[in-house]
């Protein structure tokens, strides 16, 4: 008998997983899975060492959360040296990763995907080791969705950030970094992202040439600029908006070192992420995604 192990976040999406489990459970016994739990707990060191003990090549892992909860199932199975199927069930607060590849919280799904083999090897980008399922980001406005309160998370999603974001606009400070390899240069910038997917903070369009499947990451950096710039140029990112704006630089990378300053944050995936310098690159192919339609999007013209 095959094992589906759920992963799950019990905050993730206010909370609204553990009620669908009795559902899950049944439709894993009525297609002859056992099933097992591990119920993240917020230590990630301790997580990212058991969520995987005693799965075998025979395991398919059913992870119900956000893209947090994605970023660290997926880290783990490829520190850990493990291939195994992921079945996704977006019960985050915005869902960018999902959205992207078009998967919802139907656990039906799930296993009519298995008995299709309707399955999707997917690229994963790394920061300094670390995986990122959909993006790395670099600059104050990172740290500013690091405060938001969790309770304005939970009960506004990716209003909260946005809101949160705006807020702080006046008191952003340019850094300066130094790129090497797939871009070369010096640039004082307000924000530097490495996004595989196409969306991010909840706007769908970010990227609009992104793919999960072509071993590229799409790269756009916001350049100093005025505060009364700012705002524009930072919506224009938003909506993808950003091919002939001077303040922005875009360009595909698979290998790019940023060297800049330590104190800055970065994030990945939501979460905090590794200090500065860093290596940002990307692992073709490396997940197989369950119900994943990667190249569901039109193609972008930039």
């Amino acid at each position: 008998m095959r094992q589906l192990r759920v992963i799950y976040n019990p905050l993730s999406g206010q909370g609204k997983f553990p009620a669908r489990l009795d559902d899950l459970a049944a439709l894993a016994q009525r297609h002859g899975y056992r099933v097992s739990l591990y119920r993240l707990t917020g230590d990630n060191r301790q997580d990212c060492e058991k969520m995987l003990a005693g799965t075998s090549d025979q395991s398919v892992l059913v992870v119900a959360g956000g893209d947090g909860t994605m970023q660290m199932v997926v880290d783990t199975q490829v520190k850990c040296q493990l291939d195994l199927p992921i079945a996704l069930m977006p019960y985050g607060t915005s869902n960018d990763f999902a959205d992207f590849v078009g998967l919802d919280t139907n656990p039906a799904n799930i296993f009519s995907n298995m008995e299709d083999g309707k399955s999707t090897r997917i690229d994963i980008g790394t920061a300094d080791g670390t995986c990122f399922v959909n993006v790395f980001s670099a600059g104050q406005l990172t740290k500013t969705s690091h405060g938001v309160d969790r309770h304005f998370k939970n009960q506004l999603g990716m209003l909260a950030y946005y809101l949160h974001g705006v807020g702080n606009l006046p008191r952003i400070s340019p850094f300066e970094v130094t790129l090497k390899g797939d871009l070369e240069g010096t640039l004082s910038c307000l924000l530097l992202l490495t996004v595989n997917g196409g969306s991010a903070g909840g706007f769908k369009n970010m990227a609009p040439r992104a793919s999960l499947t072509d071993g590229l990451l799409e790269t756009i950096i916001v350049r100093e600029c005025s505060l009364a710039e700012m705002a524009g140029v930072f919506w224009s990112v938003l909506r993808g908006e950003y091919s002939n704006n001077p303040s922005v630089i875009y360009a595909r990378t698979a290998n790019l070192e940023v060297q800049g300053p330590e104190h800055i944050d970065t994030d990945v995936d939501g979460e905090r992420g590794p200090a500065m310098p860093l290596k940002v690159g990307i692992l073709p192919r490396r997940i197989q995604l369950l119900g994943a339609e990667p190249q569901n999007r039109r193609e972008g013209k930039m």
